[in-house]
Order: C-alpha cells, then structure tokens, then sequence
C-alpha cells in the first residue's frame, strides 16, 4: 500500500480509538456532574487516555488531565484558574511530560502562569539556514528539564491586557549524538548541551470568546527572555517571539476564518542550536518536519478557514507561508517556503468546545499527517 495511503488509514483508526475513550470518558463524567449540579461547585476535572500520530513522534500515547476551578468569591462569569497535566510515550522512544498551572486572581486582575517540563525526545539535526541539505541528517537525543514562570497584572479594566516579567531555567544533556557528527565533535554551541537562564517579561492579550476553539477576538502576545551567564546559566542570547491571531465570521455565522502571524528570534554572542527558531510541526507550517529548517530568525503566517458539516463534525483548509532566516533582513519573499493542507474536527466536549483533529499538510517535497486534540492555533 502507498506510504501516505497507510498513514493516513493510521490516522484514521487513531481518531476512531480516541472518539470511543472519549465517549467513555463523557459517560463517567455525567452522573458526578448532575449530582453536584446543586452544591454551586466551581471546578471540574476532565482525565482522559491520548493516542496520535505525527511525523515527529510516529505513534504516541498517554494521558491528559484538566481541572479548572474558581476561588472563593470569583466571578463566575471570569475565566477560571486551570492545571494542566500531559504525559505521553512515542514509538520512537520519546517520552514528554508537563505541568501547566495557570492561576486567576482577584478576579483576573493577576496571572501566574508556569510551565514544567521533563522529557527525553530523540530528535534530528540538520544545520542551519535554508540551504542544510537533506543528507545531513543527525540523530541525537536531549534529555531535558525546564521550568517557564510569569507574574502578570491586568493593565486595563475593560480588557484582558496582561503585562509581566517571567523567569526561565532548562538544563539538558545532549544524549547518542553520531559518531564524528558536527554534534559528536562539539563544532555547534550546546552540541553538549547545557543550562539556559534567563528573565523577561510578557504582553498578553486575549479577547478570544473561547480559548478551545475561538470564532470571535484576538490573541496577541509579544515575550522576550535575556538569558546570561549571569543569571546561572551556560549561554549569552535573547530570544523574542511575537505572536498575533485573529478569529473572524466567515462567509457564513457558523464558519470562521482564524489568521495568525508568528515572528521568533534568538540573537547573541551564544545561543545552544536547539534554541534556534524551527520551522514545521503539527501547528505552523504544517508538513514540515519540526526544525527541518531552522536559525536564528524565523517569519511566518498562515490562514485556517473552520466550517461545521454534520453532527459534531467540521472540516478545515488552511495554507501557510514561513522561511528561517540568520538576519532579518536576509528574509526574502521569494524564498518562503509554503504548506498547504485540510483537516477532519469532531468536537469531544460541545460546552467547552475542544475538538480533536486529523490534519493533512503538503509542501514542495513534503508531507505530513496529524492526529492530536485542540486546534492548530
């Protein structure tokens, strides 16, 4: 059978395996729901097993959980505060686990937001820029542990503006390099890995009218962390990532047209290969593999256009344009790389209105197949 054929039929029977866990899952959850309907209960909690495909990972599995909940005297019309737990195993011997706390406070007028992260994730290597060629490909394996954390105020009384400083510490060890490999002989900064440290801060804004799958707003953030030896850590840079999404009515009141644009950089005397910026996954510039490409600076933007068909069913097409760049005026449009692709939604909880996906993305040369929860962007 066509490689692409069989992935795709993979894919196929990864979605119907999660729709069944998740009817499940919604069947546990009803009776506790109805019972403490009635006590005016302000959290929740959602648990369930997780089964993809991506060209990254191959297949992977695990679990997700996600308890949302108010404090005493929250507006309940405010966002809640959330934890977020993720763990999952690949066929590739990769193993990825995460905490995400995101704590409200005095009724959105404070935000404190942290990431921690353990993984072991085999990964590939093929230089820098635009010009690294297909056959140098480099296996090599990080073992890695970070630990993201920002303090935010609200800035603005009739807006979900948020401005704050955040702190970032990640040690890894760079695992299995290639024998006599540019990352085996130490010729590329944090070829043996190392500690990265840093302080920034933040501007978030969110008038998103869902963060699951928004039809109205926007999201806007702009970061930026200065990682020193001061601070504790191996390497001198600065990284800047500047995100912009827009969600707007399509053609119809049910359809949705979502935009996004996205700038990374990571600039200095000494940044670790692996901070670079990447171009691909399974969100932007969708087909490629993640850090086909990549360098210090990288530009991109892509459209999704999200229609409902049948049921708890919908359909996508997007197309996106990127390039990775070592300055940033060494961009040329001429050059962008682009992507281009549909996808299959089914919405697993219709009041919270997350969907699980399955994407297929092509580009000159490429293709890839994705099968996760939660939209692209």
């Amino acid at each position: 059978m066509n490689e692409k054929l069989l992935n795709f039929a993979k894919s196929a029977l990864s979605l119907a395996l999660c729709l069944a866990a998740v009817q499940l899952s919604q069947a546990e959850e009803t009776k506790p729901a109805a019972e403490r309907a009635g006590r005016k209960v302000t959290s929740s909690l959602i648990a369930m097993p997780i089964v993809f495909y991506a060209p990254e990972t191959k297949w992977a599995g695990g679990a997700a959980g996600l308890m949302t909940f108010r404090t005493k005297g929250q507006d309940p019309a405010s966002k809640p505060s959330s934890l977020y737990l993720y763990a999952i195993y690949t066929q590739l011997e990769q193993f990825f686990a995460q905490m995400v706390p995101a704590f409200y406070l005095k009724n959105e007028a404070y935000l404190l937001h942290g990431i921690l992260t353990f993984e072991r994730y085999p990964n590939k290597f093929w230089g820098f820029g635009n010009e690294a060629p297909s056959g140098a490909e480099q296996n090599y394996t990080p073992k890695t542990s970070s630990l993201e954390v920002s303090f935010q105020r609200r800035i603005l009384a009739a807006e979900r503006l948020y401005v704050g400083l955040q702190f970032q510490f990640e040690r890894q060890k760079i695992l299995q390099p290639i024998d006599g490999s540019a990352l085996d002989e130490n010729t590329v900064p944090g070829s043996k890995g190392g500690t990265v440290s840093g302080l920034g801060f933040i501007l978030n804004w969110d008038t998103r009218n869902n963060i699951f799958t928004p039809s109205r707003g926007n999201y806007w953030q702009a970061s930026a962390y200065f990682n020193g030896k001061t601070l504790g850590g191996d390497f001198n840079f600065t990284q800047v990532k500047v995100d912009l999404r827009t969600y707007q009515p399509g053609i119809a009141p049910s359809h949705v047209l979502a935009l996004q644009a996205l700038y990374q950089s990571a600039t200095g005397p000494l940044a670790p290969f692996y901070r670079y910026a990447k171009l691909g996954g399974d969100s932007l510039m969708r087909g490629y593999y993640k850090g086909r490409y990549r360098d210090k600076h990288y530009l991109a933007v892509q459209a999704e256009y999200r229609l409902p068909v049948w049921w708890k069913f919908g359909i996508v097409g997007f197309a996106a344009l990127g390039d990775v760049a070592p300055a940033f005026d060494k961009f040329r449009i001429a050059q962008f790389k682009y992507a281009v692709g549909m996808g299959l939604r089914f919405k697993i909880a219709p009041k919270e209105g997350a969907n699980l996906r399955a994407d297929i993305a092509f580009g000159p040369g490429t293709t890839g197949i994705y099968f996760t929860a939660g939209e692209a962007f």
